[in-house]
């Protein structure tokens, strides 16, 4: 936990000194903490020329599940409201990572590879920019079958020191404060292949992240 000054989201009655049980004065709980979100896109189909990521939280519409009809749960994203933290929580953001689904076709994430790029932005402003390949995760399936026709595939080794993190120049993202990742096609929209499971690439935000105490 760590001390960080007057609090502004003292109550009434907690700025006149009264113990409700609630939000401890001047307090947060600040820890490693990650956030992420989900890239579908269904077997067959042709990309669209870009995509909003961390847009949609938990129990809206998904437009980018198989049916198209399905809400979001915590299995597609932790997020509780589109591009941005409900107070007090934020993000001291570390690491930016990819992560291919371990039975994605190596062709399509080939074709993601080559063909697109993300921005991320706090409020209107470019911070990271690049290929996919340039954001490994550390993390993901890696290993050896002797299945006929097997393949697994990952983005960078699936381990913490394979992983680009951000050190003193990480970035932090405010309570409520806008944040956007976008991921663009600009030239070819590639479709993806028929003949295995889709697209399937969980995004996620590693860093500190500040949380009430109670």
């Amino acid at each position: 936990m760590a001390y960080t000054g007057t609090s502004p989201y003292l109550t009434a009655a907690q700025a006149q000194g009264k113990n409700t049980n609630a939000i401890m004065a001047d307090w947060v709980d600040r820890g490693p903490y990650i956030w992420w979100d989900t890239f579908r896109v269904a077997a067959g189909v042709t990309v669209q020329s870009s995509y909003s990521m961390f847009s949609i939280p938990i129990g809206q519409l998904d437009p980018l599940s198989p049916s198209g009809t399905a809400t979001k749960t915590k299995l597609e994203t932790n997020m509780q409201q589109g591009n941005s933290f409900p107070p007090p929580k934020c993000l001291l953001i570390e690491q930016i990572g990819f992560i291919p689904s371990g039975d994605m076709l190596p062709s399509d994430w080939i074709a993601l590879v080559k063909n697109c790029y993300i921005e991320f932005r706090i409020d209107d402003k470019i911070f990271h920019e690049g290929h996919l390949d340039y954001f490994p995760a550390g993390a993901g399936i890696m290993g050896v079958s002797t299945q006929t026709g097997f393949a697994t595939i990952t983005n960078g080794f699936p381990t913490p020191v394979a992983s680009r993190r951000y050190g003193p120049w990480a970035k932090y993202i405010a309570p409520l404060q806008r944040f956007s990742l976008s991921i663009l096609f600009p030239e070819t929209t590639p479709t993806i292949s028929a003949l295995g499971p889709g697209l399937n690439v969980r995004i996620v935000l590693d860093g500190l992240t500040d949380r009430s105490v109670q």
